[in-house]
């Protein structure tokens, strides 16, 4: 799995950002049913003759981000829940499979009009469909997104292979970020961006130490801690290809000891609930 991932989410175009990032570099693309761009996706991929062994595509099926019907507690019922998000993530991006399927959040949350039964038991249904999912060569590898460690704890095996979270510099569980570590789960961030502190002058001055600007410096972070992240490229088409080499560039240098330490003691006491 790639390391950096072109986010497509909450205000980040892939119409706009997609192009500039495979023309940069760009491998992986984070996508999910529920973000609605699937289609231009695929559209963009076909129109530039991209193959699809060159690039990584993520996708996610909604679960605790969707209708409460899709937490069923029935095997059964789970198993054509997850299928059939499958088979519509592929004819969406117009392709037979993808890479990485992700259950997009856990029945825990609470997006739903009517309150799941027993959570804890949907998640575990759901999980088993995925494993037929993948059974059926629909996906590569299967994961999970904004899982904490007590989640995860309760899913029947295999064990996830990604767990991607609202994740940065201000913002970082690190309970669950070491329970995945010791688990063989690679961690995944989103929101990165938006957990960067961009006027704290310790950042600016460790940015400055390595001729890298702030956000680089919020990745390169999110890099050292040992986990993988989804960056978004705006919808300005003007910028979008800035910040796709930006975002790219983060592999040519790493923080100090010292650093690290600095930038992973800026967490902020507060919560940032955001799920994407």
């Amino acid at each position: 799995m790639t390391t950096v991932n072109l986010g497509t989410c909450c205000g980040s175009d892939p119409k706009v950002g997609l192009g500039p990032w495979l023309k940069a570099g760009g491998v992986g693309i984070d996508t999910a049913y529920d973000y609605f761009d699937q289609p231009a996706i695929g559209a963009i991929l076909k129109s530039l003759n991209i193959s699809r062994s060159s690039v990584f595509i993520t996708s996610k099926i909604p679960a605790g981000n969707g209708n409460s019907s899709d937490c069923s507690e029935d095997p059964s019922v789970a198993a054509s829940v997850a299928m059939n998000y499958a088979k519509e993530n592929l004819k969406e991006l117009g392709v037979d499979y993808v890479d990485l399927l992700l259950l997009h959040s856990p029945c825990q949350e609470h997006n739903h009009k009517k309150p799941v039964k027993n959570a804890t038991a949907s998640n575990a249904a759901l999980w088993a469909g995925m494993v037929q999912v993948l059974k059926m060569n629909l996906t590569r590898a299967i994961g999970v997104s904004n899982y904490n460690s007590t989640n995860l704890d309760a899913l029947p095996m295999p064990v996830p292979s990604v767990n991607q979270c609202n994740m940065g510099v201000s913002k970082h569980d690190d309970a669950t970020i070491t329970y995945c570590q010791k688990k063989g789960i690679l961690y995944e961030a989103y929101g990165v961006m938006h957990s960067c502190p961009f006027n704290n002058t310790g950042l600016a001055s460790i940015a400055a130490a390595h001729n890298r600007s702030v956000s680089q410096v919020c990745e390169r972070y999110v890099l050292d801690k040992g986990v993988a992240m989804a960056l978004g490229t705006g919808s300005n088409a003007t910028k979008a290809p800035k910040e796709a080499a930006e975002n790219l560039d983060v592999y040519g240098f790493h923080l100090t000891a010292d650093e690290f330490k600095t930038v992973d003691a800026m967490q902020k006491s507060e919560t940032v609930n955001v799920i994407v």
